[in-house]
């Protein structure tokens, strides 16, 4: 049938409802789609690591990783994955994540014979061009000019020196914990480590344990970590990872870019100071003056990590170690009487003589084995021409990390691997618990250089605790486990409410 003009009725309709041409949205969304299904396709079933596996979504795009991150949940993902597909995971197109323990030595120790794992430069990249290198950085030669120095500070000679130091400190901490009847321990233990570290890094306290309220420097290095973490998450994005910045709240970044100016002026007053003490500054200043000058910069930005994880790290660990102690009343029991019995006056309390204590040492490798104070691990990258990890082929430029909450939680290094268990320290039996698995502090070059002051000062605090108090958990129900808690960089902590009932001798 045809129309006045002569044309076909049903022909002009289906004629005039296509489109002349394609809108340019449209054609930019379909391209866009098509690239991205592309991309996904070949990461997911063409990629040299197509073979490892994971959850499909997390092997196509690094974007569920990203969101994981900012969400603070990366931790528990992990633990998921490794629960379901085993001792490695392909947990975005171009990383894996192990919970094997033979993953520690080969990705973290040079092996003879091989090329080293770096450290990798997206995640360790620095915040700006500017910035000067540290420790944490991913160049090698300055990390080891930085840590060759620095373990003049660290030395079996120098830990002895700086043992009065911590001591006082812990005195007075006790008193005025001692006032008290209740308090907010995730708040007190650090009040304590920040205003060790503050002495030891930068020549005075920051006097959060006198004034019972953290200092702005502490107070902003709430935030530093959290911002360290979300940068490097959108690191991965560039050329557009500046603007990407953009999605992290301004409060982290610009408390971030506070915490570092203010570091760096704390460092030239400390330097400027030029006296020797017990501390962090004063044997690696002999060193460096003598054989590797650092510039006032390095001093700044070396200076702000050191106090940053010898602070945070051992309050985060501190603070999972005495939760558990109260969530397992048998086990704090236990520990208490040790402490007690090899105790009878507070003052014989000493760094020294709290070394010893076998049940104390155990306690505190499994709170940190249930609670590692970084939680995530610490990225590397496969070198030059790829190498094995785990009897298995790594293509070069890979991604690679252990990640040790996760690892620490697997059935098949750990038995029982969510309960709070000290005992399997004291008597390892192999077949039950994977010992080789436990890192806390990882191992290798990079290992953390303050392990063992760590260590000092998580004994003797809990031990002047425990024998001066019996404590409860204020809220006796409160059964909440460790990992359920957000981690960025570290633990975003929540509070430790408890009561204190002086204890009779």
């Amino acid at each position: 049938m045809a129309d006045k003009g002569g044309r076909d009725a049903l022909g002009f309709q289906l004629s005039s409802s296509l489109p002349s041409r394609v809108h340019p949205v449209a054609a930019c969304v379909l391209c866009i789609s098509a690239l991205a299904f592309a991309y996904a396709f070949y990461n997911a079933f063409l990629h040299p690591l197509r073979h490892y596996p994971g959850p499909l979504l997390w092997r196509s795009f690094r974007i569920p990783y990203v969101i994981s991150t900012h969400r603070g949940e990366i931790h528990k993902r992990f633990t998921e994955f490794h629960t379901k597909y085993g001792p490695v995971v392909r947990v975005a197109p171009n990383e894996l994540s192990y919970a094997d323990s033979r993953a520690l030595k080969e990705i973290y120790v040079t092996r003879p014979g091989h090329l080293p794992f770096e450290r990798n430069r997206t995640s360790f990249k620095k915040m700006s061009p500017t910035e000067p290198n540290s420790i944490v950085n991913w160049h090698e030669e300055d990390h080891t000019r930085y840590r060759r120095a620095f373990a003049n500070s660290f030395s079996e000679k120098s830990l002895k020196e700086q043992a009065p130091v911590i001591e006082s400190y812990v005195d007075l901490f006790m008193e005025q914990v001692k006032k008290r009847k209740a308090v907010d321990l995730e708040k007190w233990l650090n009040y304590l480590t920040f205003d060790i570290s503050g002495d030891f890094t930068y020549g005075e306290s920051w006097d959060c344990v006198a004034n019972g309220k953290a200092h702005p420097w502490v107070d902003i290095a709430q935030d530093f970590g959290k911002g360290l973490a979300l940068i490097g998450s959108i690191n991965h994005y560039p050329p557009i990872d500046k603007l990407l910045r953009h999605i992290i709240p301004k409060r982290i970044l610009q408390r971030s870019m506070d915490h570092r100016k203010l570091s760096m002026e704390q460092a030239q007053k400390r330097i400027a100071l030029n006296v020797e003490r017990p501390d962090w500054v004063t044997p690696t200043k002999k060193y460096s003056d003598q054989k590797d000058h650092f510039t006032d910069a390095e001093w700044g930005s070396n200076l702000l990590v050191i106090a940053f994880a010898g602070s945070e790290t051992t309050a985060s660990a501190l603070t999972a170690i005495v939760r558990m102690l109260l969530q397992h009343r048998g086990v704090l029991h236990r520990l208490t009487a040790e402490i007690r019995d090899n105790f009878q006056n507070e003052s014989d309390m000493t760094v020294a003589s709290t070394s010893n204590l076998p049940y104390l040492n155990a306690v505190i490798n499994e709170g940190m084995r249930l609670g590692p104070p970084n939680a995530i691990g610490v990225p590397r990258i496969a070198p030059k021409g790829g190498d094995t990890v785990c009897d298995q082929w790594v293509p070069e430029g890979t991604y690679v990390t252990y990640n040790q909450y996760s690892a620490y939680r697997q059935p098949y290094n750990f038995r029982n691997p969510n309960s709070f268990i000290p005992e399997r320290f004291l008597h390892p039996k192999p077949e039950q618990d994977n010992m080789a698995a436990f890192a806390p502090f990882m191992v290798g070059r990079h290992s953390c250089i303050g392990a063992k002051v760590a260590y000092n000062e998580m004994r003797l605090i809990l031990a002047r605790l425990l024998w001066s108090f019996n404590i409860r958990l204020k809220d006796d129900l409160d059964r909440w486990d460790w990992g359920e808690q957000c981690t960025y960089l570290l633990w975003d902590k929540k509070p430790l409410e408890v009561t204190l009932e002086h204890a009779s001798k």
